[in-house]
């Protein structure tokens, strides 16, 4: 739809949208990637699994308001890459870790997943604010044990 390449900071319902929907892109990047490394793959996607059940309907509705509001009557034939070029969303985790390594973020995500931060449903129906949930919610990587070489 013309007109709707940015975020939409006027709009506060479709803002909470597009912010949970950069929210969901991004913990699915770091899954798909902690998935691909052996240490961390089953208990990420376990605990992704687990997540994703619980926020499936939410998840569908984020995505079909979000379809809505950028492609309109064209909504129905929207894909999720449409929605994340729609809101300039990168296509890999990497950029998003700065200072963090994958390493760390993928020990720490089966802890994180399961907080308050990834509680889509709660977002929505105004149970909790993104004010109110911050990045420290989010636990510190543990470390892995150095290997007796």
């Amino acid at each position: 739809m013309p007109g709707r390449k940015r975020y939409a900071v006027d709009q506060p319902d479709i803002l909470l949208r597009q912010r949970l929907f950069g929210r969901i892109h991004g913990l699915s990047l770091l899954t798909a990637a902690c998935v691909g490394m052996p240490a961390y793959s089953a208990a990420v996607r376990d605990a992704y699994a687990a997540w994703y059940e619980k926020q499936a309907k939410t998840i569908e509705t984020i995505v079909r308001d979000m379809n809505a509001y950028y492609f309109g009557p064209r909504a129905g034939e929207a894909r999720w890459s449409d929605l994340t070029r729609a809101l300039n969303l990168p296509e890999s985790i990497e950029p998003a870790l700065s200072e963090v390594t994958l390493h760390a973020a993928c020990a720490s995500l089966p802890e994180a997943i399961p907080r308050p931060r990834y509680e889509l449903d709660k977002f929505l129906n105004g149970t909790l604010t993104l004010e109110a949930v911050t990045d420290s919610a989010v636990p510190p990587a543990p470390t892995l044990p150095k290997s007796r070489e």
